[in-house]
């Protein structure tokens, strides 16, 4: 580094093609920038990147464009990088001091999850912007709309990042995904079951009596079926036949009852009025309202 600080005071740049140069070291990194068209500061090169690139033995361009060890900038920059790489090999064969480098360890990738809750409230499309593509293009650069300060116009999503989002289906007042993004998401249903003690945390319990009663409002004679695997289920008479149960029937997690919410007190306020509002939209039928407002915690059948 004092090689390049004292060459940089001289001359001002050290040429790494016909129009790009580095202008500057930082810390961690080179500054380098082109004649035309690039931000006021340039781009970083991370030192971190070059010791990677000579660690993995990059020979090319090409083995440079197509590391996944190395950043993003890195894979697009690959002539940049690949040039600096060749300088820095000049300049181990050329040192009289010994230079030590640490063994490459192959250290696993570890996995990362980013959940979304309730995907479906945003418009997606302008959200995520041009994560669409990187969505469908993992490891590989995609270009942004957007400038980072540093890191280009370069954006890339790693092959070992999860996007999970959970949206809810009896939400009818947002909008729906389009096509564009739900290719690129695995769709799973989680419907609503009863649940064991294995699933509940602790000081918690299931209601699996009250759960039975409000699911006979949305599928007839409901004994506490799994819904999706029981094609032998019938619609409730209470059911308006434009809606499936499936896509309408509470979720468990309305019937688990904790030490700071009775199920009382549940049942009261949130339960049924959800349900009345369901009568309202037309989701179930006016015969439903008898059913809801006899519903209680009580086992009374």
């Amino acid at each position: 580094m004092d090689q390049t600080t004292e060459q940089l005071a001289e001359s001002g740049i050290i040429e790494i093609t016909g129009k790009v140069n580095i202008i500057g070291v930082e810390e961690d990194a080179f500054r380098y920038k082109g004649t035309e068209g690039w931000s006021v500061n340039g781009n970083r090169m991370l030192f971190k990147d070059i010791k990677q690139a000579y660690l993995d033995k990059n020979a090319k361009r090409q083995d440079i464009k197509h590391n996944k060890n190395l950043s993003g900038l890195a894979n697009w920059h690959a002539s940049y990088y690949i040039r600096v790489l060749e300088m820095f090999r000049e300049f181990l064969s050329s040192s009289k001091d010994e230079v030590s480098l640490p063994i490459a360890s192959r250290i696993p990738l570890k996995n990362y999850v980013l959940i979304i809750d309730e995907i479906n409230r945003a418009n997606l499309s302008s959200v995520l912007g041009e994560l669409i593509y990187a969505l469908e293009y993992r490891g590989k650069t995609v270009e942004s709309m957007y400038e980072v300060e540093g890191e280009g116009k370069q954006l890339i999503l790693p092959p070992n990042l999860y996007i999970i989002g959970t949206m809810n289906t009896a939400d009818r007042s947002v909008g729906h995904i389009d096509y564009a993004i739900r290719r690129r998401f695995a769709f799973v249903d989680v419907l609503p079951k009863i649940l064991d003690d294995n699933s509940l945390d602790e000081g918690q319990t299931f209601d699996e009596n009250l759960f039975i009663k409000v699911g006979k409002l949305f599928i007839d004679d409901y004994k506490g079926e799994d819904i999706q695997n029981d094609q032998s289920l019938k619609k409730s008479t209470y059911l308006s036949g434009e809606f499936d149960p499936k896509d309408v029937m509470l979720g468990h997690s309305y019937f688990i009852e904790k030490e700071s919410c009775p199920m009382e007190t549940r049942l009261t306020y949130e339960i049924k009025p959800i349900l009345m509002e369901y009568v309202k939209d037309g989701v179930l039928k006016e015969s439903a309202l008898a059913v809801i407002n006899k519903l209680s915690v009580k086992n009374d059948g």
